[in-house]
């Protein structure tokens, strides 16, 4: 395979990953919403009120990280027979009232709903001025936290693609020096010398 060739396939390559990772991040409210829909989330939970559970808007956009809240709406209750202290402090908040296990649910899932409770979330804070100021704050702060994330990946696969084609570069110099090496040393006569 020719330098050329390998660079090619490598360019290939990295855009894939590129397309993958910009796949996998990418979350889509649209989904979300038939999710909360289809799960009867809206009988316990209203975006921007307090019904049996906690508003949702705040709450995912205001102190809780991502990987909890996919813990806790797979299986809050796991959570909190482990004893976890923001479990514990949502459960014993809202009356020890406990929430369904929706196991069924993908990390893919919930983070479609996420993407839909903060689109939803952000439309209604015009409505709500500075009465939830707080969350628009912190709803900045965890998309910052993403896309610094995606930055991180994107500048190491070019930081990685720009190593391979400088080491595939010089790996064809040094293979071009030892062949015009070979070419140019002169045959060694052996003299057949008695001991």
């Amino acid at each position: 395979m020719s330098s050329d060739q390998f660079t090619r396939r490598l360019l290939i390559t990295n855009l894939i990953m590129l397309l993958a990772i910009q796949i996998a991040v990418a979350q889509d409210p649209v989904k979300g919403k038939a999710l909360f829909t289809a799960n009867n989330c809206g009988s316990c939970h209203k975006i921007d009120e307090q019904m049996v559970g906690p508003a949702l808007g705040p709450m995912v956009t205001m102190g809780h990280k991502e990987d909890y809240l996919i813990s806790w709406i797979q299986n809050n209750q796991a959570l909190i027979e482990k004893k976890n202290p923001e479990a514990l402090e949502i459960y014993n908040k809202f009356n020890q009232q406990p929430m369904p296990v929706f196991s069924n649910l993908t990390n893919k899932d919930v983070k479609d709903i996420i993407s839909y409770i903060k689109t939803e979330w952000k439309t209604m804070q015009p409505a709500n001025d500075d009465k939830h100021s707080k969350g628009k704050i912190s709803e900045r702060n965890l998309s910052a936290d993403n896309t610094w994330a995606i930055i991180g990946l994107v500048i190491t696969l070019i930081i990685a693609f720009l190593i391979i084609v400088m080491l595939n570069k010089t790996i064809a110099r040094l293979e071009g020096l030892l062949l015009n090496r070979k070419k140019t040393l002169p045959k060694k006569q052996f003299s057949k010398k008695k001991r």
